[in-house]
């Protein structure tokens, strides 16, 4: 007798049958079918080609925003200020810094910061200042937080004198990549700046690396040199401090980034 959807039992082959709907499809197979043409084991054809020739662009891809990324970390402007960034509040505060409590007495993290400043030696041409950034740190005495930069974190430079300038950022890059490698692809993608040199790059004790450029700059009067220290703070996140100034005055562009790692407090 037929049922609904047009089965029916045939008592001669004792099972179900369709008179009006075939059977349906077997399932698709687990890999992609060798196309037309493809010599033995699948190889040779367009469509394995393809299969292999995508994740290549991706890898290439990540490879090119990776090096974009972390050039991006530097200044090598050229021209003059850029439009002013938004500025956060009070900063670049000389420390100790001024926080209280409602009565009017230092918070517990104002007493604390305070002590860990006055254990911080700094030559007497230098001023430790706190940054919103979350760090103090050590900057030729007069220098200002500036705002129009285009580069990452903070950036400290004589007020109306952009021939040098100290910079401090967050070193966001995984743990898995070493910090001469992240400099060495920096510089890499560095390389077609005008007149750009790498002078040196080389690791420094604490998991740190140290990479010194050079390359054409109007800031600077010529040639700028910079100073490129990537380190690692106790709490083991990574931080880069880079000082640049004229190249002919490379002796103050040490001191400015020896003044910086010395003292370096991440907060």
């Amino acid at each position: 007798m037929a049922t609904g959807g047009g089965a029916h039992w045939n008592p001669q082959s004792q099972r179900w049958e369709w008179a009006e709907q075939p059977p349906p499809p077997p399932p698709p197979p687990s890999y992609p079918p060798r196309p037309p043409g493809g010599g033995p084991g699948g190889q040779g054809g367009p469509g394995r080609e393809r299969s292999w020739r995508v994740p290549l662009l991706v890898a290439l891809g990540a490879a090119v925003v990776g090096s974009c990324a972390v050039a991006g970390w530097f200044v090598l402007g050229d021209g003059g200020p850029k439009a002013p960034a938004a500025a956060p509040s009070a900063p670049g505060t000389p420390v100790p810094p001024s926080g209280t409590g409602p009565d009017g007495s230092p918070t517990a993290s104002a007493t604390a910061s305070a002590s860990a400043s006055a254990s911080t030696s700094v030559p007497p041409a230098y001023t430790v200042v706190r940054d919103d950034g979350g760090f103090s740190v050590a900057v030729p005495t007069g220098w200002e937080r500036s705002h129009d930069e285009t580069g990452s974190g903070s950036f400290y430079r004589r007020p109306g004198d952009r021939s040098a300038l100290v910079q401090i950022f967050r070193v966001t890059e995984s743990d898995a990549v070493g910090a001469c490698e992240l400099l060495r692809t920096s510089s890499q993608a560095l390389g077609n700046r005008p007149g750009y040199q790498e002078v040196s790059l080389d690791p420094v004790s604490g998991g740190s690396c140290e990479l010194v450029y050079e390359y054409d700059n109007q800031e600077s009067h010529g040639r700028r040199r910079a100073i490129e220290r990537i380190t690692v703070a106790p709490d083991g996140r990574r931080w880069a401090l880079l000082a640049a100034g004229p190249a002919a005055d490379g002796t103050a562009v040490r001191a400015n980034l020896t003044a910086a790692v010395e003292s370096f407090r991440p907060e």
